[in-house]
């Protein structure tokens, strides 16, 4: 292996340099070193101290795609129950598994040990303080244990997470919209599948999640605006989550969740994969799938024009035509569903969550082959619309009504 804590060569040059070693940018690592090219992962964080901030539940469609071994899957779910503002329930099944829920921090430690034996040189707690260009493509200068040295590449993909100043630096701007992630991991009883809590009633397109991991552990989380560890503490104190809890001692961190793609994802010499790039669901707030895709297609794009000797921005365009083609319109309609959600009442939701609980429809699009977990902003949407149509034909006014 090839794995470095700090220790980073001086002006040792090579075709790729990775910023981030997180999901998407070790899995590029691992792609491009076994094509035979020369790459190199710098990773801020050292590699015992991966803590994600992530619940880490993916379709079956990312472990087919990265190749998961059995070890860092966790558990597999097969149906969730949803929980209006007002109390109103309905289950989704499915007679097969939709959504896996993994190991995050083996998972990077995982794709990260495979990238080093890919043939990667892998440094871990070390930071890129500047970028600068050359003649030659890039010189990466270092801070960490490394300090005051520099590595040098004939090409860059940042993949170092939420960062907008690092693509700020490199003339590609920042993306635009954010929201806010906490997550904590709990000790719980009787959450034997996945809840997910409709919050809108504390705020405009709130919610939260728990999803069962085994032994009493559950991970908690919320997806907001503004103010998530507040939020999530506030939920984890509701009378129908407290009766629950094992432990009344909860850690809760928190992150920028990107729910808008980057203006544009190349330029000469880079591309921009990952959370980066804003290849998120803006729906859940979900990264892995998306990232990984996004890799591989950097991986093809970017391979092809090494061994061409052009790394120009016209030459490294095919790759955000190729990641749109792959899920540009599935991040618009996901978009256009957080925002028709946030629009909505706390009753409206209520009412049409009472709908769904009486139609067969979200049954027969879990049941339909074609449904994904990973894809499934289409099926939201269908679901919306049908249940506000539905709820406005035969009004359910639990609380008094309301408008959107």
């Amino acid at each position: 292996m090839h794995v470095r804590n700090g220790a980073s060569p001086v002006s040792e040059r090579y075709d790729v340099a990775i910023i981030g070693g997180g999901p998407s940018g070790s899995y590029a690592a691992a792609l491009l070193a076994s094509g035979g090219h020369s790459v190199v992962v710098v990773e801020k964080k050292q590699d015992t101290g991966i803590i994600p901030c992530c619940t880490g539940v993916v379709g079956t469609a990312y472990a087919e795609l990265v190749g998961l071994e059995p070890d860092v899957i966790i558990s597999s779910a097969m149906s969730a129950t949803f929980v209006s503002p007002f109390g109103r329930q309905f289950q989704v099944a499915s007679p097969h598994p939709q959504a896996l829920v993994l190991d995050r921090a083996l998972l990077e430690r995982r794709l990260l040990r495979r990238a080093a034996m890919a043939g990667a040189d892998v440094h871990t707690g070390v930071v890129v303080v500047g970028i600068e260009r050359n003649s030659a493509g890039f010189e990466l200068r270092m801070a960490g244990d490394s300090r005051g040295k520099s590595i040098m590449s004939r090409s860059i993909v940042v993949a170092a997470g939420v960062n907008p100043g690092m693509t700020g630096r490199l003339e590609l701007g920042a993306v635009q919209h954010y929201m806010v992630g906490a997550h904590a991991e709990i000790e719980m009883d009787g959450v034997s599948e996945t809840e997910i809590y409709m919050l809108q009633q504390e705020a405009r397109g709130l919610f939260a999640w728990l999803v069962p991991t085994g032994n009493h552990t559950v991970r908690a989380g919320v997806l907001s605006h503004r103010a998530a560890a507040g939020f999530l503490r506030r939920f984890l104190d509701r009378a129908a989550v407290r009766s629950r809890l094992r432990n009344g001692q909860i850690q809760v961190s928190q992150r920028p969740v990107p729910v808008a793609a980057l203006g544009c994802t190349y330029a000469d010499g880079l591309i921009v994969i990952g959370d980066a790039a804003g290849h998120v669901k803006p729906t859940t707030g979900g990264g892995l799938y998306f990232g990984a895709i996004a890799a591989r297609a950097g991986v093809e794009v970017l391979s092809d024009a090494l061994k061409r000797d052009d790394v120009s921005s016209a030459r490294l365009s095919r790759f955000e035509r190729e990641w749109k083609r792959e899920f540009g319109s599935e991040l618009q309609r996901g978009s256009r569903v957080r925002s028709l959600y946030g629009r909505l009442s706390p009753e409206r939701v209520d009412a049409v969550i009472g709908w769904m609980a009486e139609s067969d429809l979200v049954d027969r699009m879990i049941q339909s082959p074609s449904f994904s977990f990973d894809r499934h902003s289409g099926a939201l949407m269908t679901g919306l619309m049908r249940g506000l149509m539905g709820q406005l034909v035969r009004p359910h006014s639990p609380a008094g009504g309301g408008a959107a």
